[in-house]
């Protein structure tokens, strides 16, 4: 059995799709065959958790026998495969123009997993630091953190994640340094209590510290828990779907208001630059959660207001000691 693009990039968007695609191959196509039948199944890669990824997920953890190979028209070593074809440069470039599209160009020749023309980030907007100002810094505000809580800790289940920044100066001149390492792991609700109070004593200790928790049905229920254990926590209901909240950080991200390391949050940013394709997306959730209540927080803030930063007697910087990070 040959199965040559039994997927396209409609039939990937939503879950119900590649199940649909998923359990046709395996309810139909591979039964109808006999004990020595080959199953060949070619294609493009769509969707983090397509056919072909969900299939070379079985291989590689040998739930299933098989072989998975990829051969991108460039490798890694920026070499072209098929030289008979495409002998030099110009002709990779003539065959790039002809196509005419980055995005099909991306999938259809460097196999390569592309949003659709929907994409909210862009890779080339994500701007890095290789120093971390540090909490003292005369511009520094206090760390700051975005929750998103998953409803059970099943393995099919999301993750809760937690994602924290350093928040420096004031008004267009602020900056957003998000922070190595974010949290993402399952975790039932007593748990998630114990993260957060763990968070709070030990990383936010500082009164200028502000953790901010999605309070949408079952979540609402953590902040009020966190009060009760005296935990400051900031209660955020989120104000349109996921695309919509993550285009509303797209702005900060691309004029470098919000930076991020270098190292750490890999995960993170393959979350923001691949939603929608993603196979999960509870970081770039949490992401658009802080930078977003952070934004607000901060944007009717006038300059003459800003006699002081920070919320401990020890970290007072006065308005005529006050230095930018940039």
């Amino acid at each position: 059995f040959i199965c040559d693009d039994v997927e396209d990039v409609q039939s990937t968007k939503t879950r119900e799709g590649r199940n649909k695609t998923y359990n046709w191959l395996r309810g139909e196509v591979i039964p109808a065959g006999d004990k020595n039948t080959r199953l060949i199944i070619v294609g493009n890669l769509l969707h983090e958790d397509s056919l072909l990824m969900r299939i070379r997920g079985e291989v590689e953890t040998e739930q299933t026998s098989g072989t998975f190979k990829m051969y991108p028209l460039i490798d890694s070593n920026d070499e072209c495969i098929w030289k008979g074809k495409y002998p030099d440069e110009k002709a990779l470039e003539d065959e790039k123009k002809k196509v005419a599209n980055e995005n099909a160009w991306q999938r259809e020749y460097l196999l390569r997993i592309i949003p659709d023309d929907d994409q909210v980030i862009y890779p080339d907007w994500i701007q890095y630091y290789d120093e971390l100002p540090g909490d003292r810094h005369k511009g520094y505000r206090g760390t700051y953190a975005g929750v998103d809580l998953a409803i059970s800790a099943k393995d099919s289940a999301d993750d809760t994640a937690v994602v924290f920044a350093h928040i420096y100066s004031r008004c267009e001149k602020m900056r957003i340094y998000i922070l190595p390492n974010p949290i993402a792991k399952k975790i039932n609700f007593p748990e998630q209590v114990d993260l957060m109070k763990n968070i709070r004593n030990t990383q936010m200790t500082k009164r200028s510290d502000e953790l901010f928790v999605e309070s949408v049905a079952y979540q609402e229920a953590l902040p009020q828990m966190l009060e009760h254990h005296g935990i400051k926590a900031t209660a955020i209901k989120p104000k349109g779907d996921k695309r919509t909240r993550l285009a509303l950080t797209s702005t900060a991200i691309k004029s470098g208001i919000i930076k991020f390391p270098r190292q750490g949050c890999e995960q993170l940013i393959e979350q923001l630059v691949g939603f929608g394709v993603e196979k999960h997306d509870d970081l770039a959730d949490a992401f658009s959660l802080l930078i977003n209540a952070t934004m607000e927080k901060h944007t009717k803030e006038g300059t003459i207001l800003m006699f002081f930063l920070g919320g401990d007697d020890d970290s007072t910087v006065y308005y005529s000691d006050y230095v930018d990070v940039e």
